[in-house]
């Protein structure tokens, strides 16, 4: 019974947004540069007023990128949608195409991800690591802004993803319920096209519904670009309308007192709804 009222109460919340908010989601805005920081202080402040924040001063550089690119699990990347075997169908997959399922989840349509870090080999490891204390800077700031300074803060998940050409849109969700960060690494330019990430601003913030005049904006930036925010903000992936794939590594950052997801099935379709009506 109680868990029917959370589910009503959750959507009948996510419904009156649409009476604060005039946003639909078919809009693809870019991002402004009131989200956009040249040092990791002020990335800090984008992330507290909005959820989001490109830290201009963290990118990294060429050579790193290209060296992430060369990594053994991005070398496996899809570049298409995987085929799945059925036997009713006569379909079979040769040891290839089987490991390549294995090491690359599907989160929706054309869209994969290697998540465990067993995927990846030492040499992998190495890049990471390189790519992590660039962000980590920005990663102690944000957790030392609040009182319990860096007490259980731990790297939730290290990810490699693709959304490859004819990938569709993600659901909206919120990575944590809690207050944690999330931070994307574009490993080619993002835009409207080719699945940039769309992020509805301010969602963060507890008093939402989120005030008109922010409203969905999408991650359009360069290749090496930092992009953080705050793990309570709505977002999705968009779809892929390119030829060509969008990689990105993804490193999320929690608590051990509020780990990921920190949200129920209520909570789920809330989020989904509100993020349809913004």
């Amino acid at each position: 019974m109680h868990r029917h009222l959370a589910i009503v109460a959750t959507t009948a919340g996510a419904g009156s947004t649409l009476y604060a908010c005039h946003f639909l989601e078919g809009q693809l805005r870019s991002l402004d540069s009131s989200c956009t920081a040249r040092t990791v202080p002020a990335a800090i402040d984008c992330l507290k007023k909005s959820g989001v924040a490109v830290a201009e001063g963290l990118r990294l550089d060429s050579n790193l990128v290209r060296d992430t690119m060369g990594m053994s699990a991005a070398k496996s990347m899809p570049t298409k949608k995987l085929k799945s075997s059925n036997r009713r169908r006569g379909v079979t997959l040769s040891k290839e195409q089987e490991q390549q399922n294995r090491m690359w989840r599907l989160s929706a349509i054309g869209r994969y991800h290697c998540r465990d870090e067993d995927k990846f080999d030492a040499k992998d490891m190495k890049v990471l690591e390189r790519v992590e204390k660039e962000i980590w800077p920005l990663v102690a700031e944000f957790f030392r802004a609040e009182e319990e300074g860096m007490e259980g803060v731990y790297r939730s998940e290290m990810q490699l993803m693709t959304a490859v050409p004819g990938s569709t849109h993600q659901a909206w969700h919120k990575d944590n319920r809690g207050r944690g960060l999330s931070i994307i690494v574009p490993l080619v330019d993002f835009n409207a096209e080719n699945g940039g990430t769309q992020l509805l601003l301010g969602s963060h913030e507890s008093s939402c519904p989120v005030s008109s005049d922010q409203g969905a904006k999408v991650v359009i930036a360069p290749a090496g670009s930092v992009v953080a925010y705050d793990s309570r903000t709505i977002h999705r992936g968009l779809g892929n309308n390119t030829k060509e794939g969008r990689p990105a590594l993804i490193f999320c950052y929690d608590r051990k007192q509020t780990p990921p997801p920190g949200t129920g099935t209520a909570g789920s379709i809330g989020t989904g709804l509100q993020g349809r009506v913004l």
